[in-house]
């Protein structure tokens, strides 16, 4: 018997793919089997692709790790089934497939460099080799993941699918075995969606020799887990079939289980044409409510019931994201030159060296409105700061502290003044408590009888002698020399 290395399921020796999950049956480990060994690692193909390991298998070829001997450089060929391409209508649709994937640039899509048919007759699609995990691997071991997770995996994924739909290619095969998540030291994980426009070759190649495609093990189109009701019925595709994949596959991430399962690909077939699937906040009640709507709507049976493409449908769970402040890692555009400039340093040969980190702050304040709401402590208008924001391609947030040299001249003299105005003050009061204390008792001893007379009747007295002005104590005159120097030392030095 062999087993899926993905749901575990077994199956007889004549099957060699698993029907739900498109993986490469396995034989038990305790049980000795001769394997051949792969007779393409070590072909070269065309003269350039030099095939050094085998990656993995899937219903439609084999992807091979391999060498660009040209130019030395690691590249992924994926060896399609010979099935796929064995007439002349076959590869001139394959050849009309690739050129469209090829065409498809968008950082969350694997870019395909290259395709060809050899003398042999295999006919290969080259891509750019990546390195990480599928999402396939990592709900094996880490599902239901967190729904900021999740929601920032579904957003990288719908934006290379809403690239596609934009270019006329619709996926059909959307599963968690096609997107690839690449993981770096020094940047967020970043999702890659495989194999563009290979499912519609497939689907064609195989309706001109079986109707029912659904009945056959190991060679079915689509994986009946994640296919819409109308792919499963056989009827014309449009791009809500790839909506209607997503959501699926994002039921998956939050609860960690399909929304439909099945002992055959017929039956999970029937459930995807006729039931519906059960809340995922009655699995994991964790999730927010808003966000199951959205699932919710993406899985309707209609096609018009659902979000018309993948950019509708992601522009939904964008919005929500931004209500819910979840935090993801979508790239919304790619920088322009001015905001690489405005992050980056010109060096003296000529070359634009980008401070990654500045780049990603820029970002995060160009990501919102052009309205900047403060929250804190209500402040005068004269103490406000002053925020402008430019509309132009890269906004930026200036506040303005700077101040005038007049306004720091009006404040040194209105401070020199007021200390003009205090020393007055003080040494008119202190001449006033002097001349008071140093008169009266001097005239008193001088002269009593002038103080008081006698004498009742009037009488004439001769003017006296003009008496000698009287000098201040050497207290007095001591305290008034310090005050003086005390001033001088002021308004020659304020500060």
């Amino acid at each position: 018997m062999l087993s899926c290395p993905t749901c575990g399921k077994q199956y007889p020796p004549d099957v060699q793919f698993c029907p739900d999950d498109q993986e490469a049956l396995q034989a038990d480990a305790t049980v000795s089997l001769n394997i051949p060994s792969d007779p393409l690692i070590g072909l070269t193909l065309d003269e350039k692709y030099l095939l050094e390991e085998r990656l993995g298998i899937g219903g439609m070829g084999t992807v091979y790790r391999a060498r660009h001997l040209l130019i030395d450089r690691a590249v992924a060929v994926k060896v399609l089934n010979q099935r796929l391409v064995e007439d002349d209508a076959a590869r001139v649709r394959f050849q009309r497939e690739a050129k469209a994937a090829g065409r498809l640039q968008h950082i969350n899509a694997v870019a395909v460099t290259d395709f060809g048919q050899t003398s042999e007759g295999y006919v290969y699609i080259v891509m750019e080799l990546l390195e990480g995990r599928t999402l396939r691997q990592i709900l094996t071991k880490e599902a239901p993941l967190e729904t900021a997770r999740a929601v920032s995996m579904m957003l990288q994924a719908s934006a290379a699918v809403a690239a596609a739909h934009e270019a006329g290619v619709i996926h059909r095969d959307l599963k968690p075995a096609n997107i690839l998540v690449t993981q770096s030291a020094d940047s967020p994980s970043v999702v890659k969606v495989l194999d563009f426009g290979i499912a519609k070759l497939a689907a064609e190649t195989l309706d001109e020799d079986d109707p029912n495609p659904l009945t056959q093990v190991g060679v079915m189109i689509g994986t009946p887990r994640y296919m819409s009701p109308e792919q499963c019925k056989g009827l014309e595709l449009t791009p809500a079939a790839d909506v209607y994949s997503l959501g699926v596959i994002l039921y998956e991430m939050l609860t960690g289980m399909v929304p439909f399962s099945g002992s055959s690909p017929l039956a999970i077939a029937l459930k995807h044409a006729s039931e519906y699937p059960r809340p995922p906040r009655e699995i994991v009640a964790a999730i927010p409510e808003q966000l199951e709507n959205v699932i919710l709507r993406a899985l309707e049976k209609s096609p018009e019931d659902r979000p018309a493409n993948a950019a509708e449908f992601r522009a939904e769970l964008m919005e929500l994201t931004d209500k819910l402040g979840l935090e993801h890692h979508a790239l919304t555009s790619s920088p322009d030159m001015a905001a690489l400039r405005f992050a980056g340093v010109e060096s003296p040969s000529g070359r634009l060296v980008v401070d990654l980190s500045r780049l990603r702050e820029d970002r995060v304040l160009n990501s919102g409105s052009s309205e900047l709401t403060v929250v804190g402590q209500t402040v005068s208008p004269k103490t406000t700061a002053n925020v402008v924001v430019s509309h132009s391609a890269i906004p930026r947030m200036e506040i303005q502290l700077k101040q005038s040299h007049t306004s720091r001249n009006l404040l040194i003299g209105g401070l020199v003044l007021m200390v003009l105005i205090l020393a007055g003050g003080v040494a008119f009061f202190a001449s006033r408590s002097g001349n008071s204390a140093s008169t009266v008792p001097a005239n008193a001893g001088a002269n009593p009888a002038a103080v008081v007379s006698p004498s009742p009747s009037p009488s004439i007295s001769p003017s006296p002698s003009p008496s000698p002005k009287p000098k201040a104590s050497p207290k007095l005159e001591k305290k008034k020399n310090s005050f003086g120097d005390k001033l001088k030392r002021i308004l020659k030095n304020p500060f």
